[in-house]
């Protein structure tokens, strides 16, 4: 391991860092500071732009065809110290988001920089407000972008994941996801690593890349709950996941998806008419529901385990058109249930039911039948959640 490893890990996890914060600022300065001397000297190789990303010029040859990126901003609503709590398996929250989305990306990048992994690396600004770091990138800077066969993000939940698709896109070919994870898992002497191409991702700065760059990916950190004061780091993984990271022959990975081509996923029972299937099916489901005295819908929350993937969409935007006719509680029983299941009482109290604007329940309701019911619950909550 090198000494960058835990010391950004540290440093990241005891910061709240908002995007545009000082604090933000600061640990981005820092990050800079930290780097090896002789590329932190060359201003032609480390680097800001206008968006504040930090662009660090790891490559010896143009042949090291391999981007790096992970972002420096987190959930928090408030910036300064964050608490944390450590046991030898796992780092937890305390009262807050743990941020190992994504502390744990920028300590691996740090990590592969001190060890000398050619490649281009970029700690980027404002991801979770939206991708605009990666966003300004694809538009300011095509010429970089096409110098790489590769993206690869470090902010991926759970432990198995190499992304093949985010939202409804392919950000990268099977074959370059399934070699990917192969390399991964014959990299852990435990036999523990158990990656896999997975086609349920979601967003990250990479997939602002996809028009560029042929492969564009997220692997799995260790992390689980993200964006909730659950969140917690599994450091048997990330340990493993670092020493991976120094032993993966990037730049031999297989490139074979055509960025001019776009591949969207498709899904069973609906695809892209999501109208036309709920106009259907939808409404046979209302049939089996009755409504409290109150107007809204009266949901069974005990059974929703027995609901199918179809029927939980069918559910979740039945909540989300109570919500914007002024009846939330359905949907905030959901998003409870959904980000903290051993307490939702406790995470009820983090729901400010005026900032679940009719804008933000409208992005909710464009997600459903695209992404999976515990992102868009995740990111109703977070636009909802209060200190």
């Amino acid at each position: 391991m090198t000494n960058k490893l835990y010391k950004t890990l540290n440093k990241a996890l005891y910061l709240a860092r908002p995007h545009g914060s000082t604090t933000t600022e600061r640990y981005t300065k820092w990050l800079r500071g930290q780097l090896p001397a002789h590329l932190g000297a060359d201003p032609t190789r480390v680097w800001r732009d206008a968006l504040g990303n930090l662009h660090v010029d790891n490559r010896d040859k143009l042949s090291h065809r391999s981007l790096f990126i992970s972002h420096v901003d987190t959930v928090h609503r408030i910036e300064g110290h964050n608490r944390i709590l450590k046991t030898p398996l796992k780092w937890f929250a305390d009262g807050a988001a743990l941020g190992a989305d994504d502390g744990v990306g920028n300590a691996l990048l740090m990590h592969m920089i001190a060890a000398g992994v050619p490649g281009y690396y970029i700690f980027s600004q404002g991801e979770e407000c939206g991708g605009l770091g990666a966003k300004h990138i694809a538009k300011a800077y095509p010429d970089l972008l096409v110098q790489f066969d590769r993206a690869i993000a470090f902010d991926r939940k759970g432990t198995d994941s190499v992304i093949s698709h985010q939202g409804y896109g392919r950000c990268c070919s099977d074959v370059f996801a399934q070699a990917l994870a192969d390399d991964l898992n014959a990299t852990d002497d435990t036999m523990e690593f158990m990656y896999s191409p997975d086609d349920t991702g979601v967003y990250t700065d990479t997939a602002e890349f996809t028009d560029s760059i042929p492969e564009c990916t997220n692997i799995s950190c260790g992390y689980m709950y993200e964006h909730t004061p659950k969140e917690e780091l599994n450091m048997g993984h990330f340990d493993r996941l670092a020493v991976a990271v120094l032993l993966i022959d990037w730049d031999g990975l297989p490139v074979h998806r055509d960025p001019t081509v776009k591949e969207y996923k498709t899904y069973a029972g609906y695809d892209d008419k999501w109208d036309d299937w709920k106009g259907t099916w939808y409404l046979d489901y209302d049939k089996h529901e009755g409504l409290d005295n109150k107007g809204e819908t009266a949901y069974d929350y005990s059974n929703l385990d027995a609901l199918d993937a179809n029927e939980l969409d069918v559910y979740l935007y039945e909540c989300l058109e109570d919500a914007k006719a002024g009846h939330p509680n359905g949907l905030i029983e959901m998003m409870a249930e959904s980000v903290y299941p051993e307490d939702p009482g406790m995470a009820r109290k983090f729901i400010d039911r005026n900032r679940m604007t009719d804008a933000v329940l409208d992005e909710a309701i464009e997600m459903v039948g695209i992404y999976d019911v515990e992102t868009v619950l995740s990111t109703v909550f977070d636009a909802a959640y209060v200190d």
